[in-house]
């Protein structure tokens, strides 16, 4: 018997949707520098290599055969094959100027490759990327292998070779399975491609598939919805990502061909989100963070059941390693206390990495007062909990003083019934888990500096 689940206050939706960081990192990117570059890097890596703790790499492979019109990653547009080949030229390169600062501390927990469309990547390709790749580093026998997967373009063979070399997880993208929705966005994915897929997937042994949903495009309703909802339950999909469909078109000039009045209204995004919720939830998924999802047996749900789930530029990780490295045009490392990117221009990325430089071009050195609070942002996104003898006995501080203010300021939440703050600390309620960027946005420093000038409007919270 299926457990009843509690229907979302719209109200509350409405009421703490702004903008806000979605934390993949504190301090968030706009607090970074430019003035952060290679030679920093290069110190950071340096003091990697003497810490010997895991590693989590990041490939980002930018290709993609053609634009879909909400997008807002960094891409590179191209049904050139030959323009991946020599990317991957470049990315060994890189590989080896991290290399030679790392000394044998070269142990990898975690791989993931994001895009763009890593199987733009012709089977060839792949093989020789992965071959570079294992050149420099050595693979945990536990080592989480992910991929970011484009139904429309991903074969068998692709599949069948990835399993061969060891990638264990897959990201698929399907975002509406709506074929309205899909002609406003410029997707045209069918249902049967995907649920085949996934059952390939599923067939060579891909454990905790991952399909990523998109709510507030454009045609968008809470009965179509609700179909694509219902289809990727029926197919069985380990973990669900529902993101906010964020229109930027003065930001993203490709969103200019989206109409604006085929965007749900404001109210209605509430709708379709709450829809989502709720269908996942009763069908027993857990809630991990805000807006993922997952079967209970699956890793992430026994992970945040037992307090030990972790967050980086990947996403929700049950795996040990602080520390990671990016690799690519736009990747992100966070390592030794800081936070590095690379170029997002594929032009420049290569000319740097050609000339034996790193490709960084912003970045930050984490202050003490980042490391407390990364702690405690990152302990509320991921487990739902803030606990005053950890903070304690990790920093050395009174951490009820240290966020006297902070505390304060949870009154609202509190009001609302989303969170208590008690003797041993803070807690999030399963209503409040909805809110828990907002949540974590009371320990954010820089958000309070009113005369901040980096701040930037942020993606909205709901």
């Amino acid at each position: 018997m299926k457990e009843k689940i509690e229907k979302i206050d719209r109200s509350l939706l409405r009421k703490y949707d702004r903008p806000g960081p979605r934390y993949t990192s504190y301090p968030t990117v706009p607090e970074w520098s430019s003035d952060f570059g290679p030679e920093d890097y290069r110190q950071c890596l340096k003091r990697l290599a003497t810490e010997k703790k895991p590693l989590s790499l990041y490939f980002h492979i930018p290709f993609c055969k053609s634009r879909c019109l909400y997008c807002g990653c960094t891409t590179v547009v191209s049904k050139d094959s030959k323009r991946a080949e020599i990317y991957i030229d470049h990315l060994r390169q890189e590989m080896a100027l991290v290399a030679e600062h790392l000394a044998d501390n070269n142990r990898v927990f975690q791989l993931h490759w994001g895009g763009g469309t890593p199987t733009f990547l012709t089977l060839p390709q792949i093989e020789k990327l992965f071959g570079s790749i294992s050149d420099y580093f050595t693979f945990d026998d536990e080592a989480e292998m992910a991929i970011e997967v484009d139904p429309r373009v991903t074969t068998v063979e692709h599949l069948e070779l990835l399993r061969r070399l060891g990638f264990n997880r897959i990201s698929m993208g399907v975002q509406d399975l709506t074929p309205v929705v899909q002609e406003l966005i410029g997707r045209n994915q069918t249902a049967e491609e995907t649920v085949d897929l996934f059952n390939h997937c599923r067939r060579l042994g891909f454990s905790g598939i991952n399909v990523d949903l998109i709510y507030g495009l454009p045609g968008q309703d809470v009965k179509n919805f609700s179909d694509t909802i219902d289809a990727v339950i029926k197919i069985g999909a380990d973990r669900v990502a529902v993101y906010s469909f964020a229109y930027l078109p003065g930001v993203k000039p490709h969103q200019k061909h989206i109409p604006p009045e085929t965007l749900p209204s404001m109210t209605d995004k509430y709708d379709l989100f709450a829809t989502a919720v709720e269908k996942f939830l009763s069908e027993g998924y857990a809630q991990i963070g805000m807006d993922h999802f997952a079967k209970p047996e699956d890793e992430l749900s026994v992970a945040l059941a037992e307090g030990r789930l972790h967050r980086n530029f990947m996403g929700y990780t049950t795996r040990p390693a602080a520390d990671s490295l990016g690799f690519g045009m736009s990747s992100i490392s966070e390592l030794s206390g800081a936070f590095a990117q690379n170029v997002s221009k594929l032009s420049d990325y290569q000319d740097l990495i050609s000339s034996g430089e790193p490709a960084t071009f912003r970045g930050c050195n984490l202050t003490r007062d980042d490391l407390i609070r990364q702690r405690a942002i990152i302990s509320l996104m991921c487990n739902f909990t803030l606990t005053y003898e950890a903070m304690d006995r990790a920093f050395d501080i009174d951490s009820r003083k240290y966020f006297e203010l902070e505390l304060n300021d949870l009154k609202q939440f509190i009001d609302d019934g989303l969170a208590e703050v008690t003797e041993a600390g803070i807690n999030v309620f399963p209503r409040g888990r909805l809110f828990v960027r907002n949540i974590a946005m009371v320990f954010d420093a820089y958000l309070r500096d009113e005369g901040n000038e980096n701040r930037q409007v942020f993606s909205r919270t709901i």
